[in-house]
């Protein structure tokens, strides 16, 4: 927030900067008159800088830590997410996002039948951050967020997060709570002015289920210069909502009633040593039975989703790239018992590039406008158990071609058109607009 000088302060900041600097100089008018010879020039530049000093903490009263811009992000989360670990004292901080997302569907298919899609707009998501600093070294941190605009339209109202966090040090904080599990680039940087397309990759939706929430306790910190790592224990995934389409994603818990017969390790590295660039690989890995059982006895189910991925900017172009997999021990039996063909084995992977035009159309103007592509594949039948078909619908590849306008660095408009494939050739190609906001 930039603040013009020009603009009057309220008359009470006036009449207390003017009671201030009176009680400063009349008490040191004391030592001055009695030593009046003795006045050494540094008296009057110490009072100077006394009063000046008090000036400042008088207009960090009046604008309050908001005033930031939530710019730079922290802790691994996005810019807006992290705002409560700028403060630098104790006290309420509040930040947010909000997307508006209206999508146009192709009538036929890639195959010629009709679509059947129907255009919609939705107020996809609108959420607040309400964090608390304890103290320099314990905070509390949360998200709520608010769903297609209304519960009685298959909306839904959640806690995101909502964790405490102890700040022992640089390279060691403890995180206890609703945390967002440290996979991939989006889980834990998902809001939406931080990244190219209208929507998320489909590929951290459905291999990587974005956005994973889950309770879990562990630790993340800077391990050696440059070198960035977090590890959590958290609550399994629950293997009887696994399906053929969606992979793992409906096995998410969430935090709500969660089963808790079986957790999970969950971890990230990220090396930021290359000026401009991040290089970091994910995984989780864990039992996802949860007491499932069938006439073998009990089912563990165990699931191990493994991701790389790099970003890197230099000057207008930004590059991102992602590659993750996902394995299912005992996918068959969870398939006979959902009665769903769940993936033994499920793959995806992304590539976007972004260059801002503007530095080139407009040299002297802060807004953004850069042209990008994006494409992914993802396959939940990249292999299935024994005695089931993969699915050819569930091999998919999605081509976007878009641009972004930012006038603000946290708000931005976007539009795209996105060729979404199958390998049954039943895609339903579409393009959209998007309003996303952050702050």
């Amino acid at each position: 927030m930039i603040v013009d000088e020009r603009q009057q302060h309220p008359l009470w900041i006036q009449i207390l900067k003017f009671f201030l600097a009176m009680i400063i100089i009349g008490v040191c008018q004391v030592p001055l008159r009695a030593n009046a010879q003795e006045t050494k020039p540094d008296s009057l530049k110490e009072i100077k800088r006394k009063i000046d000093i008090l000036t400042e903490e008088i207009e960090r009263l009046k604008l309050g830590e908001v005033a930031e811009q939530p710019e730079v992000r922290t802790s691994g989360l996005g810019p807006a997410a992290s705002r409560v670990y700028r403060f630098k004292k104790s006290g309420v901080s509040i930040a947010g996002y909000g997307e508006i997302v209206y999508e146009n569907f192709r009538e036929s298919r890639d195959n010629g039948q009709p679509s059947a899609a129907k255009d919609q707009i939705d107020y996809l998501r609108n959420v607040i951050y309400v964090g608390y600093r304890f103290s320099d070294w314990i905070l509390f941190n949360s998200e709520l967020e608010f769903e297609h605009a209304s519960t009685d339209k298959k909306g839904e109202v959640s806690v995101e997060f909502g964790y405490l966090e102890l700040m022992f040090s640089k390279s060691f904080s403890l995180r206890a709570g609703m945390i967002l599990t440290p996979l991939g680039i989006i889980n834990e940087r998902h809001e939406p002015s931080t990244f190219f397309g209208t929507l998320r990759p489909q590929v951290e939706q459905v291999i990587i289920p974005t956005t994973w929430r889950t309770i879990g306790v562990g630790l993340y910190g800077e391990m050696i210069p440059f070198l960035h790592y977090s590890a959590y224990i958290v609550e399994g995934l629950n293997a009887s909502k696994f399906s053929d389409t969606e992979g793992i994603r409906g096995g998410r818990q969430s935090g709500s009633k969660a089963l808790a017969e079986n957790f999970g390790l969950a971890g990230k590295l990220e090396y930021k040593g290359i000026p401009g660039s991040i290089f970091g690989g994910s995984f989780y890995a864990g039992k996802s039975g949860q007491g499932l059982q069938d006439s073998l006895g009990t089912i563990s189910a165990a699931t191990t989703l493994l991701s790389i991925h790099a970003e890197y900017t230099w000057k207008g172009l930004e590059l991102r790239a992602l590659y993750a997999q996902v394995s299912v021990e005992e996918a068959g039996r969870v398939s006979r018992l959902t009665g769903k063909t769940v993936g033994s084995s499920m793959t995806g992977w992304y590539v976007v590039v972004g260059f801002d035009l503007m530095p080139a159309l407009l040299p002297a103007s802060s807004h953004f406008l850069a042209p990008f592509l994006q494409y992914e594949e993802f396959n939940t039948h990249a292999s299935v158990a024994e005695n089931f078909t993969p699915s050819n619908e569930n091999e998919r590849s999605i081509f976007a071609l878009g641009m972004t306008y930012k006038p603000h660095p946290n708000v931005a408009f976007k539009f795209d058109y996105r060729d979404n494939a199958n390998k049954a050739s039943k895609g339903i190609d579409q393009w959209n607009l998007a309003l996303n906001y952050l702050f």
